[in-house]
């Protein structure tokens, strides 16, 4: 078996809903997708480019910035970019840089999640 893309993650919310859907639309730009109706659980789903992220509406463990533990990565069509709307929203982020250049960012979300963004190079 070979793993080819992401197809969706899926990260727990925590707290209100509305607020970690702000972040996934306005800050991230993540278009709303259509989500099956699942009993005894909230949530909503986005589109980023082929793949999806779903949040679920259930309490997670963990907190702060992880950039070893859950998350997951989506690409940014201008890093620098990215980085000073960060800091214009006073939102942290932890910085490394990789091998062959390639820089990471991480933030977490309002609910906790720790979301890893890079330049997409596609």
């Amino acid at each position: 078996m070979r793993a080819t893309r992401i197809l969706h993650a899926s990260v727990n919310v925590s707290g209100s809903l509305e607020e970690s859907d702000r972040f996934y639309t306005e800050l991230l730009g993540l278009a709303p997708a259509a989500r099956p109706e699942i009993p005894g659980v909230g949530g909503r789903w986005f589109t980023a480019g082929e793949a999806q992220v779903h949040l679920v509406d259930a309490p997670m463990a963990g907190s702060g910035i992880d950039p070893t533990g859950p998350h997951f990565c989506v690409g940014v069509a201008d890093l620098d970019e990215a980085v000073a709307e960060l800091e214009a929203r006073g939102i942290p982020y932890a910085r490394a840089t990789q091998p062959g250049d390639v820089v990471q960012i991480w933030v977490t979300d309002p609910a906790g999640n720790t979301v890893e963004l890079q330049q997409d190079r596609g």
